[in-house]
């Protein structure tokens, strides 16, 4: 992860570029993809409440790729 903060405009960017190529190549997903930027709600808020807990919801999402790539 790098991370880089400009001070003046108040902004902290989070990139993660080499994780996000072993993830792409996981599901092989080809390198020839754009990148964008997005920026995150101010009230956005991940919370370990919202992971699948119990043994069924934890079997029932494995096997949701879509789901276990947001995951990785």
């Amino acid at each position: 992860m790098e991370i880089e903060r400009d001070r003046k405009s108040d902004k902290i960017c989070l990139m993660q570029k080499g994780y996000l190529q072993k993830v792409l190549q996981k599901f092989n997903i080809n390198d020839d993809i754009k990148s964008v930027s997005i920026l995150s709600a101010l009230h956005f808020m991940l919370k370990t409440i919202m992971s699948p807990i119990t043994i069924e919801e934890r079997e029932y999402i494995s096997h949701v790729p879509y789901a276990t790539a947001l995951g990785s």
